[in-house]
């Protein structure tokens, strides 16, 4: 019997690899070999997503274009759609309810118990800037924190799109250098993980905030691009931005662990933007954990992180925190987030 031997050939974009067919030998009766290499579905080892979710063979068939493949192709690599950013928010822009929704208006969360996903989501797919988080094929020619100039985000800066050992499929290095790895069951934990094949409540239930539990190695990843984040400034007299991986209960802090560990009284409550003071406990580091259980154990010595505050894509308020600190109108929850730690 004749067989057709298929090999995979990488191409960089956006750091992560893509990949395209070449048929390398043609013979009769045609049997296709695949081996059941093991892969990543994002960030599950193991799980399977694919090829022709994001690829097509070919651009025309039967002399027409294929269904769900956007027109004015082919485009390179044989994508299904012209940039990096359409061919993600294909999936994840909310009309897929398997995939996890980073497109506002997310409405998949509602029902979970938490107000949003782990990474929280953009305000737009790229059409103009976004204040409440990071923008989307918008040039920044200056970047918060960072020495870098001039840059264009697309969903491939942080992820790759075929997967990663490391949380949420990112990049050991988006800024191009050594690189830090985030990976999970070691810096980062989860109770649930995603579903395989893809459904609706798994995905909810495995991409909701409360699902991770975190170690190690988040802030100093944010700190590959904004570099002037990085440990070396948290010093003492250091006044250009909040410390990073440091413990609630650090000598001479300005906090109230007791407060903190106790979750009652100012600063704590179950909704934000509910007009009563008080959002839901914000999110913390525990450098000693060995699983999603000990990640998640409230102590004095939790560590304060970039995604304490901040969500990764962004969220409802401005400079993607997660409760409205810098909103107009003082709102209710101007300064919960702060009263959880330092209760003043």
């Amino acid at each position: 019997m004749g067989i057709i031997k298929c090999f995979l050939k990488g191409v960089k974009l956006g750091g992560g690899m893509l990949f395209y067919p070449f048929i390398t030998g043609i013979f009769l009766n045609l049997v296709i070999v695949v081996s059941a290499m093991p892969a990543y579905y994002h960030d599950l080892p193991g799980n399977r997503q694919p090829c022709n979710d994001c690829h097509t063979l070919h651009y025309s068939e039967a002399g027409t274009r294929p269904a769900d493949v956007e027109p004015g192709g082919p485009f390179q690599q044989l994508l299904l759609r012209s940039t990096t950013n359409k061919l993600c928010l294909f999936c994840h822009d909310g009309s897929d309810p398997n995939a996890p929704d980073v497109l506002n208006i997310v409405t998949m969360y509602s029902s979970s118990g938490d107000e949003h996903s782990g990474a929280g989501f953009f305000d737009n797919s790229g059409s103009y800037p976004n204040p409440k988080g990071h923008d989307l094929g918008i040039t920044a020619a200056i970047v918060p924190f960072s020495s870098m100039v001039n840059v264009t985000l697309n969903c491939a800066s942080c992820h790759d799109p075929h997967g990663t050992p490391n949380y949420r499929n990112i990049l050991t290095s988006p800024a191009g250098g050594v690189g830090i790895s985030v990976e999970m069951a070691r810096d980062v934990f989860r109770d649930v993980p995603p579903g395989d094949p893809p459904s609706a409540s798994a995905s909810i239930a495995a991409y909701r905030e409360s699902n991770e539990g975190y170690k190690a190695n988040t802030s100093l990843w944010c700190a590959e691009c904004h570099d002037s984040l990085k440990p070396d400034v948290n010093i003492p007299g250091n006044r250009v931005h909040h410390f990073s991986d440091v413990q609630i209960n650090g000598a001479g802090y300005p906090t109230d662990p007791l407060h903190w560990v106790a979750g009652t009284g100012s600063g704590f409550g179950t909704t934000t933007g509910d007009a009563v003071e008080g959002v839901p406990r914000l999110r913390f580091q525990v450098s000693q954990a060995t699983d999603y259980i000990s990640s998640k154990q409230v102590g004095a010595d939790n560590e304060v992180m970039c995604a304490t505050c901040h969500l990764a894509h962004g969220g409802n308020y401005e400079k993607g925190l997660v409760w409205p600190y810098l909103e107009l109108g003082s709102p209710a929850d101007a300064n919960s987030g702060c009263q959880q730690c330092h209760n003043n």
